[in-house]
């Protein structure tokens, strides 16, 4: 029933098509069970077999589940495009698709003169939206055609000659999408900083690719880019990042190549280089306007608002990012998100409330009354250990935990606290790709040394803090999603609360 609910959901627009097609009397099982799908109360199985048949009929019902099914793919395939319409390459690549499956059927059907026309015109547009494995379904239909009986000599020649040239491009994208996958599951196995291997496979992918002569399509170009992107990612070269991710948003804003999950991709990508280049206020500015751009709620509009939200933080703008962590979390989609998406953002909540409480921000109390509720004790012990994340948030809820604790003189809580956080830093953080994570995890143990006392604790620290300053967390190559607000500035709200 999973299916059928979600494919009446898909169908929520053409439901009188759909309608129009099963019978219409109110007995007939096909009838209700199209009802049940439209219901609010959702049905299992077994309850939807016994509303319709009064008794337990497997055989029937699964029948009578698959013909409703397939009306629902056919209203799919009737149905226009949904979504951006300025994404022009999105609605060209179905409908491309759509008339190659419409000429397949005119011709088992004897219209081959109408099929070959359908094919014709289609092949042009299929080619300038750069949709390569129809280019090479429709020349190849083209072919056998002026091949056989309709011999026409320039005619076969001509998409022979499409064939070929499409075949050249069709390899290339198929290549450069096994090296993008391959450098993504490489990323995924890996939490540590990228190896020399890593980097070396990134190299020799992209400038494989960029010898590729004559190739020019949405996938190849596309698959290129993020190759590109994350060997400057791996080097640390985020002016070659953003460059690139510049040059990339021109040429993926052509109508040609024009996709909304590939523009946002990118955005993400030039978002992310204008923090780590010190960008702040271009990179907030950037980051506004593409949320206002972007469906509220959806996946890349949170992303964007991330990354929004700790320029915000990075440049002390307290109170632009109050407002941009209310306007995440209290939109109904934020329930939606999964779990990894929700502790993160959960964690920039519980570093706000942070800043709140120790008085950084003028009217605290009327501040806090606007954000959303957070308590320390209750996010600690919802949210999981996180076992598969060892470079990524667990220093940002270690630290943001002992700040709190702090601001209640909870000295021994610390205490307790410490040695995990020295092994944590020992064990997961090495000195040379994690400086100022170490350096602020070295501050705090002195500072528990110093027995939480304000005069020894700034003795104790002030060469490491001397040091902290002059590795800037712009440029580092330090994972931004560790240091949550600047460790300078919970440094000294550490430093007031004792």
């Amino acid at each position: 029933m999973e299916t059928l609910y979600e494919l009446a959901k898909l169908c929520s627009r053409q439901k009188q098509l759909v309608e129009s097609i099963i019978p219409d009397d109110n007995n007939s099982p096909l009838k209700k069970l199209f009802m049940h799908t439209y219901s609010e109360k959702q049905l299992s199985e077994y309850e939807c077999m016994i509303e319709i048949y009064g008794k337990k009929n497997q055989t029937a019902f699964a029948r009578l589940k698959g013909r409703l099914r397939d009306i629902f793919f056919h209203a799919i395939l009737l149905q226009g495009q949904v979504g951006n319409t300025e994404d022009i390459r999105s609605v060209e690549f179905l409908n491309n698709f759509k008339q190659t499956l419409i000429a397949r059927i005119l011709l088992q059907r004897k219209s081959t003169q109408l099929s070959i026309d359908i094919i014709e015109k289609s092949i042009i547009k299929s080619m300038k939206f750069h949709v390569t494995e129809n280019v090479l379904e429709q020349s190849r239909m083209l072919i056998a055609h002026y091949n056989g009986a309709m011999y026409n000599k320039y005619k076969l020649s001509k998409y022979q000659s499409i064939q070929s040239q499409y075949l050249e491009i069709y390899k290339w994208e198929i290549k450069s999408e096994n090296y993008y996958l391959d450098i993504q599951r490489d990323q995924f196995q890996s939490l540590a900083n990228p190896s020399d291997e890593m980097k070396f496979k990134a190299l020799t992918y992209y400038k494989e690719l960029q010898e590729a002569k004559g190739i020019r399509s949405y996938f190849f170009n596309y698959n290129r880019y993020r190759i590109e992107a994350s060997y400057y990612e791996y080097v640390k070269d985020y002016a070659g990042l953003l460059n690139l991710s510049d040059n990339a948003l021109k040429e993926f804003n052509t109508p040609d190549f024009k996709t909304g999950s590939a523009i946002s991709a990118i955005s993400i990508r030039k978002l992310w280089a204008l923090i780590q280049v010190e960008q702040i206020e271009e990179s907030i500015k950037f980051g506004t306007k593409l949320m206002s751009r972007l469906p509220t709620g959806s996946v890349q509009w949170y992303r964007i608002a991330h990354y929004t939200l700790k320029a915000k933080l990075y440049h002390g703008d307290y109170l632009g990012a109050i407002d941009t962590i209310t306007e995440m979390m209290e939109n109904p989609k934020f329930l939606k998100l999964g779990d990894y998406f929700k502790e993160i953002f959960t964690t920039s909540l519980g570093y706000i409330h942070l800043i709140v409480d120790s008085g950084l921000i003028p009217q605290s109390n009327e501040l806090k009354a606007k954000l959303p509720e957070f308590k320390i004790g209750k996010f600690l012990n919802t949210t999981p250990v996180f076992s598969k994340d060892k470079r990524g948030i667990n220093v940002s809820i270690l630290l943001m935990h002992i700040s709190y604790l702090l601001q209640r003189r909870d000295y021994s809580s610390i205490i307790d606290r410490i040695d995990s956080l020295n092994q944590y830093a020992y064990r997961y953080l090495r000195k040379d790709d994690s400086f100022r994570s170490n350096c602020m995890i070295k501050m705090v143990i002195q500072m528990a040394k110093a027995d939480f006392n304000p005069i020894r604790t700034e003795r104790y620290t002030a060469e490491m803090r001397t040091e902290l300053g002059r590795v800037r967390l712009a440029g580092s190559g330090e994972n931004i999603e560790i240091e949550i607000i600047p460790f300078e500035v919970l440094w000294s709200i550490m430093f007031k609360a004792l």
